[in-house]
């Protein structure tokens, strides 16, 4: 049964990590254009193995949820900072299909809705986060740069802002495409249009191809 982890309001806001601690966190972003293949818990298990220990925060896409959140918005005119929020709400869903389906594979998967949370995870375990409590609540007390909340913002940025706060290791995109010379190039289309600012103060970020396990570093 997958363990799900939430905490009480007094810990919102109030989350630090000691450098030993922040330094064995990877932030994972799992790109939802992923979610179509048929084996993709199988892909990123055996990917994960093959990394250095640590614990991992998988943040999951809005894949196909996202682009029908997106075309009702050109129909209906929605606006954009409510179809932000139905974006984040898919999230969640995703968040609980991704720890449903990973605890098959993958030994110690938690659940998490409160990235206060994130330090009851064992060692090298993986901890699906549940973005949006994080970005109704956590988020705004924490240093750093805030998210606008619009189309230009992906699970790319949010998943930069959660390594950010959580002064994690490393952060890496799983995409569904090789990455270009300059992943943060705007013109390039590879990751979205406020990524550039949101990861520039996370250590160190690496993108990787899951398809065909190309890889490009940076920092």
């Amino acid at each position: 049964m997958i363990r799900d982890s939430v905490s009480g309001d007094e810990r919102r806001g109030k989350v630090t990590y000691r450098d030993d601690v922040a330094g064995h966190i990877r932030v994972v972003k799992l790109g939802g254009s992923l979610l179509d293949l048929a084996d993709w818990t199988e892909r990123l298990a055996d990917w994960l193995a093959l990394q250095p220990p640590a614990t991992t925060v998988l943040i999951v896409g809005g894949g196909a949820l996202a682009d029908t959140i997106r075309r009702y918005d050109r129909q209906f005119a929605l606006g954009e900072e409510a179809a932000h929020w139905l974006c984040i709400r898919a999230l969640s869903l995703h968040a609980e299909m991704a720890a449903s389906l990973l605890e098959r594979r993958i030994e110690n998967v938690l659940l998490v809705r409160d990235y206060g949370n994130i330090d009851e995870v064992p060692a090298n375990g993986v901890a699906v986060l549940d973005p949006e409590p994080f970005l109704r609540g956590e988020e705004a007390g924490l240093a750093g740069m805030r998210l606008p909340h619009g189309w230009h913002v992906t699970t790319d940025s949010i998943a930069a802002r959660v390594a950010e706060c959580l002064r994690a290791a490393e952060l890496v995109l799983l995409k569904s495409a090789p990455p270009p010379t300059d992943p943060t190039d705007p013109a390039a289309g590879y990751v979205d249009g406020h990524f550039a600012a949101a990861v520039r103060n996370v250590r160190r970020v690496r993108y990787v191809d899951l398809r065909t396990a190309a890889t490009t570093t940076a920092g």
